[in-house]
């Protein structure tokens, strides 16, 4: 069977200011959208950036957030339970004889700054899960570069910055060089990283591996139930592959398809929803969504 998802429009992308730019994006676990703008561009940095927080309403509508007392370039946002405001800075590479710099930065709901800590170097993943513990994947320059926070590739902090878990592979499996995917819903994480690209399940701190399947060089992964959804992937970097989780294994793959505008770009994925945006706006589409159809493979 191929699947196809439905992308919908969720919203217009917030509008900006003539000097302001988006650099950030992402859908809270519980579906909401939060995004992040800049005042300036970041080829011609400000001495005192303006930076907005974009909570999104209803529709169209935007509700916007000045924050205060901004001590980063944030390229990373995602909103805790209590409404809180957490920024991350996806480099913080440190000067020759100065300490590592605070790369999160958390903010009340009015905006004003509350506390700052260490989340390490090259996050190119953040989300916050349903009880509130954050959840960050990291890239080849902050495993590598000598932050012991990154090196395990990915890690758990509490809202205060406390790591909680990180990463160890079980016997069998590589260790993380790049994570390529994240995907945090309420309580399973699940992720997806080079070398090998195998797939894990985390539920809590119990990890369960799945070794690697068909695809290799994804850039996100869907879930829902038994059937996980790949998108991209070497030599189909738009393409989407749709596999089941049998007996410890990923297996039977087969094409998937996705009804939304051309050239996107991934959001987040939480579990069994994708949000997408465009150049204008956001969209989703959802495997559990009951008007997502299936239509035979022609297989047997």
């Amino acid at each position: 069977m191929t699947r196809t998802l439905h992308g919908r429009r969720m919203a217009r992308l917030p509008a900006l200011e003539d000097t302001e730019e988006l650099v950030a994006l992402n859908a809270t676990v519980d579906g909401r959208l939060v995004a992040v703008s800049e005042r300036g561009s970041r080829e011609n940095r400000l001495a005192s950036p303006r930076v907005r927080v974009h909570l999104h309403e209803s529709g169209d509508d935007w509700r916007p957030v000045t924050l205060t007392g901004v001590t980063m370039r944030p390229s990373k946002v995602d909103l805790l339970p209590d409404g809180d405001i957490l920024l991350v800075q996806s480099r913080t590479v440190r000067r020759p004889f100065e300490p590592t710099p605070d790369g999160a930065q958390v903010f009340d709901a009015s905006g004003q700054a509350s506390r700052s800590f260490r989340i390490g170097d090259g996050v190119t993943h953040l989300a916050v899960d349903e009880p509130g513990t954050i959840w960050a994947g990291y890239g080849d320059e902050g495993i590598y570069g000598g932050d012991p926070l990154s090196a395990g590739g990915l890690a758990r902090f509490d809202e205060y910055g406390r790591q909680l878990w990180t990463y160890q592979p079980a016997d069998g499996f590589d260790h993380v060089a790049h994570c390529y995917a994240l995907n945090v819903g309420a309580r399973t994480t699940w992720a997806y990283y080079y070398t090998g690209f195998p797939l894990l399940r985390i539920t809590d701190t119990e990890t369960a591996p799945f070794p690697p399947g068909p695809v290799r060089g994804a850039r996100g992964v869907l879930v829902h139930g038994d059937s996980v959804i790949f998108i991209g992937g070497y030599g189909a970097p738009s393409g989407l592959t749709e596999c089941r989780l049998r007996d410890g294994a990923v297996v039977e793959p087969g094409p998937a398809v996705l009804t939304a505008p051309k050239r996107i770009d991934i959001v987040s994925t939480r579990g069994s929803r994708l949000y997408l945006r465009t150049g204008q706006a956001v969209f989703v589409a959802d495997m559990a969504d009951p008007v997502t159809s299936l239509a035979s493979r022609g297989r047997p």
